[in-house]
């Protein structure tokens, strides 16, 4: 465990923006010009490539802005848009790898933050922190402006990271962004608009896939929400680029967030944004995006149960390919002989096991290929563990991946 440790905080440089902090509370005064008193709120909330220096860059320039009164900035590893919100089964879901808040008080002219990230002192490795919710922030923060930085844990939604099944894929996607764009609209608030910044490209998934989540989420949250595509505005490959091809830190990570700012400060500066009304009174989400929920937990007692013949198994990748997240998951392939419990019509099934959890890795040795199981399973779709890291090597995209109910629990966040 100690040599995992050290590899972790050897290839998740891009986590050591915060080096010379501790983890615990500081404050310091505000380095910025005086804002005027009409200036504008901003609530910055983003996943593990705001970890990466992107999240503390915005937050400066913000700060630095006079069109900004107060800034408010969230970072938690590992997050989808659903782990911001309070329903189950995200209710009280924490992060395990890095967190950092950045807090004005405008009364005082100080800044509280908090910074717990990997290799900050000496063999540091992050506690546990419950990821902030977004009904609670709007309501006591009460921003104008909310900037959320989001998308590649959504990737996880493609087992292959090469191929896109638009029916399948489309309301997966949809009940991940339409939930969030929802809640920040429905809760009262000051908030008036709403930017999206979807993922700079990722070398672990196929451009087919990219493509095809963005253009969802421009469909499923563009009335709403200003979608900003970050591919356009740092190019890959990176020059400080981490081995998952994903994240990255540097002068990159500086001008992707520069240039964010530059086009929220562009409105900023616009005599038209003074007039726009809270999104509570104008703003709704159309058509089918309106209605889906996150997805729940499955009722007890409803599990598949089938004994199945295990036909292929799906090899993980190292570490250093998944960090700085600490669970993994592996497809393995099953001919179905029996179904014992439940309704299932395919012929094989694809069932994901963790090859990681919390860093550790699981004894699947005696998962052998030949032999016959019977397993008790539930979608993956209705678990924490849907957005998790992963590896198909099958290639069947057209069945639904199920995960067994023993491994379901063991996720870090399954009985929270």
């Amino acid at each position: 465990m100690a040599n995992r440790a050290r590899l972790f905080i050897s290839v998740c440089a891009c986590l050591l923006f915060a080096h010379s902090l501790i983890a615990e509370e500081v404050q310091q005064p505000v380095q910025q010009n005086p804002p005027p008193s009409n200036g504008a709120k901003v609530l910055i909330l983003g996943d593990s490539l705001a970890l990466c220096g992107f999240g503390e860059r915005l937050d400066e320039r913000f700060r630095k802005s006079p069109q900004v009164k107060a800034t408010f900035t969230y970072i938690t590893c590992g997050t989808n848009p659903l782990s911001w919100l309070k329903e189950r089964p995200y209710t009280h879901i924490q992060t395990h790898c890095g967190f950092v808040s950045i807090e004005s008080n405008p009364a005082s002219g100080h800044v509280k933050t908090l910074h717990d990230v990997y290799g900050q002192t000496r063999g540091h490795t992050p506690g546990s922190h419950p990821v902030p919710k977004l009904e609670d922030l709007l309501t006591s923060l009460q921003p104008d402006i909310l900037i959320m930085q989001t998308g590649t844990n959504l990737f996880e939604l493609f087992p292959d990271h090469k191929s896109v099944s638009p029916h399948r894929h489309g309301p997966a996607l949809r009940s991940y962004l339409a939930p969030f764009i929802n809640k920040a609209v429905k809760t009262p608030s000051n908030l008036r608009k709403i930017y999206w910044v979807s993922p700079p490209t990722s070398g672990r998934v196929s451009k087919e896939i990219q493509d095809f989540v963005l253009q969802q989420t421009r469909n499923d949250i563009g009335p709403v929400a200003e979608v900003i595509d970050s591919r356009e505005l740092v190019a890959y490959p990176y020059h400080h680029m981490e081995p998952d091809k994903e994240h990255f830190l540097g002068a990159d990570m500086d001008q992707w967030a520069d240039k964010v700012f530059e086009i929220v400060e562009r409105d900023l500066s616009s005599p038209s944004f003074a007039s726009l009304k809270p999104l509570t009174e104008t703003a709704a989400v159309q058509g089918p995006a309106s209605e889906p929920t996150p997805p729940a937990e499955p009722p007890k007692g409803k599990a598949l149960q089938v004994r199945a013949k295990l036909v292929a198994k799906t090899k993980p990748v190292p570490v250093k390919e998944f960090l700085p997240y600490q669970e993994f998951l592996v497809g393995y392939l099953y001919d179905v002989v029996g179904v014992i419990d439940g309704q299932y019509p395919e012929k094989q099934i694809l069932v994901m096991h963790p090859a990681y959890i919390k860093l550790e890795e699981q004894r699947l040795g005696h998962w052998r290929v030949g032999r016959t199981y019977r397993l008790e399973l539930h979608e993956l779709e209705n678990t924490v563990w849907k957005t998790a890291k992963s590896k198909d090597d099958s290639g069947l995209i057209n069945l639904e991946p199920y995960i067994r109910v023993q491994d379901e629990m063991k996720h870090p966040d399954h009985a929270r």
